[in-house]
């Protein structure tokens, strides 16, 4: 279920529906204000991603955005998709430890 947007920018940057149905299985959500996600894959998976599915350039450094469904996330809207979003884990890091000096406060 992708946004005209979205279409276009797969279409632009390569990124095809296996690419995204991967994502979806195997891909880790990081929530953002308004209900949407960015969905990348995790650190620690992407070696092995990238090994299995070699024909796929770039599969290791996609992401994209969603306007998550709860009830199912598959079932998600995509915004836009993208490659090389290199500071996501940085983020989410940063501020899961920012709630966490918080709570101590």
């Amino acid at each position: 279920n992708k946004t005209k947007h979205a279409k276009i920018r797969c279409q632009k940057r390569g990124i095809k529906d296996k690419t995204i149905n991967l994502l979806f299985k195997e891909g880790k959500q990081i929530r953002q204000k308004g209900g949407t996600a960015i969905v990348v894959f995790p650190k620690s998976k992407k070696p092995e991603i990238e090994k299995k599915h070699l024909k796929i350039k770039n599969i290791k450094n996609a992401y994209m955005v969603i306007e998550v469904d709860e009830k199912n996330l598959t079932d998600s809207r995509i915004i836009t998709t993208g490659h090389d979003y290199k500071n996501v884990h940085k983020k989410s890091h940063k501020k899961s430890h920012r709630k966490r000096h918080r709570k101590f406060h």
